[in-house]
């Protein structure tokens, strides 16, 4: 008997952690039992009192002259290969260990992924997570960190000072193409379905990111998606990505979900501050943000949500592989 049960167990586990990934693979931002409403209720930490994304009233917004510029370091070229996957709620790339950001009290963090997220399904609906004085950005992206003083990720993401956040937004007008992007977008379709995953050959995130990298904001906060854990310092960066209507576009309609529905407005509502301080490392005057332009714009000059005509194709990678796993690859934790 005690031998049977010995047998059972490894079975059960399998069993219990299968049962895990595809709770996990579950959560939704608008539909279903497990919708953004619900998530309190099986992840409990999405109800806590240090939230995020949250909206950034700039009159609100603490000046920090002592706060320094953010080091980033790694974040130029990277040769090698680099996973990216559909884990059916974004696009994810896998990050070198060796890009580092140093914060300004000295911390440490390692890059482990890079994510984004996005609005699309109407062409007036736009897709950031975080706002400024209560204006949404077409794209959001999300650089993931974990603090050095941990061995790894896994360790990291439970622990109160375990993870780190570098935010950009994007905006679109009548950019051309961001040929910075191209690589990527012409990627996007070959992880058209969950699980699937293809290889950048090549890596340059600091190109992929906003020109100013000095000037942001700073507070205390979560993980967008469940878990929803308490242990995120955000930096968001005051500075946007441009990417042409097509770029977006596209970002916007190739990938599916784990229901066979295209992925769009994949962004949490903001979360209430409740008393916390928001932070900035340059004098918020209402200028030099593409925000505050946008507010009496938004709702007649949003973009157009079909790719226009004649546009240039991305150039291709010179090496691409292509492959597919049945699970969510990357799993709950790593989606934020």
């Amino acid at each position: 008997m005690c031998s049977t049960m010995r047998a059972l167990v490894p079975l059960l586990s399998l069993f219990l952690l299968g049962g895990q990934a595809q709770h996990g693979s579950d959560w939704t931002y608008s539909e279903g039992a497990l919708d953004e409403a619900h998530w309190p209720q099986h992840y409990p930490a999405c109800g806590g009192q240090r939230q995020s994304p949250i909206n950034l009233q700039r009159t609100k917004v603490r000046y920090n002259p002592a706060l320094k510029g953010l080091k980033l370091t790694g974040y130029e070229t990277q040769e090698g290969e680099f996973p990216m996957v559909n884990n059916g709620h974004t696009v994810q790339i896998s990050l070198p260990s060796t890009m580092r950001m140093t914060a300004a009290d000295g911390t440490v963090y390692i890059a482990q992924q890079m994510h984004f997220h996005w609005g699309g399904a109407s062409s007036k609906i736009r897709g950031s997570e975080h706002t400024v004085d209560g204006i949404r950005h077409v794209i959001e992206i999300h650089v993931v960190h974990y603090n050095s003083k941990y061995k790894s990720y896994e360790t990291a993401q439970d622990a109160p000072d375990g993870l780190a956040v570098l935010a950009a937004f994007v905006e679109v007008k009548d950019y051309p193409e961001n040929t910075y992007y191209s690589s990527f977008i012409s990627h996007l379709a070959n992880i058209k379905y969950p699980g699937q995953t293809t290889t950048l050959t090549g890596l340059d995130i600091r190109d992929m990111l906003p020109k100013n990298l000095q000037h942001y904001y700073s507070y205390d906060g979560s993980l967008t998606t469940p878990p929803c854990t308490e242990n995120v310092h955000w930096f968001v960066l005051a500075d946007f990505v441009k990417l042409s209507r097509t770029q977006v576009w596209k970002l916007e309609n190739s990938l599916l979900d784990h229901h066979n529905k295209t992925i769009q407005n994949d962004y949490r509502r903001t979360q209430p501050l409740n008393h916390r301080v928001v932070e900035s490392n340059f004098p918020n005057q209402g200028k030099g943000h593409l925000a505050s332009r946008e507010k009496t714009k938004s709702k007649s000059k949003a973009h157009v949500n079909t790719p226009p005509l004649g546009s240039r194709q991305p150039r291709s990678l010179s090496s691409n592989t292509v492959k597919t796993h049945k699970d969510n690859v990357l799993g709950t934790r790593r989606a934020f």
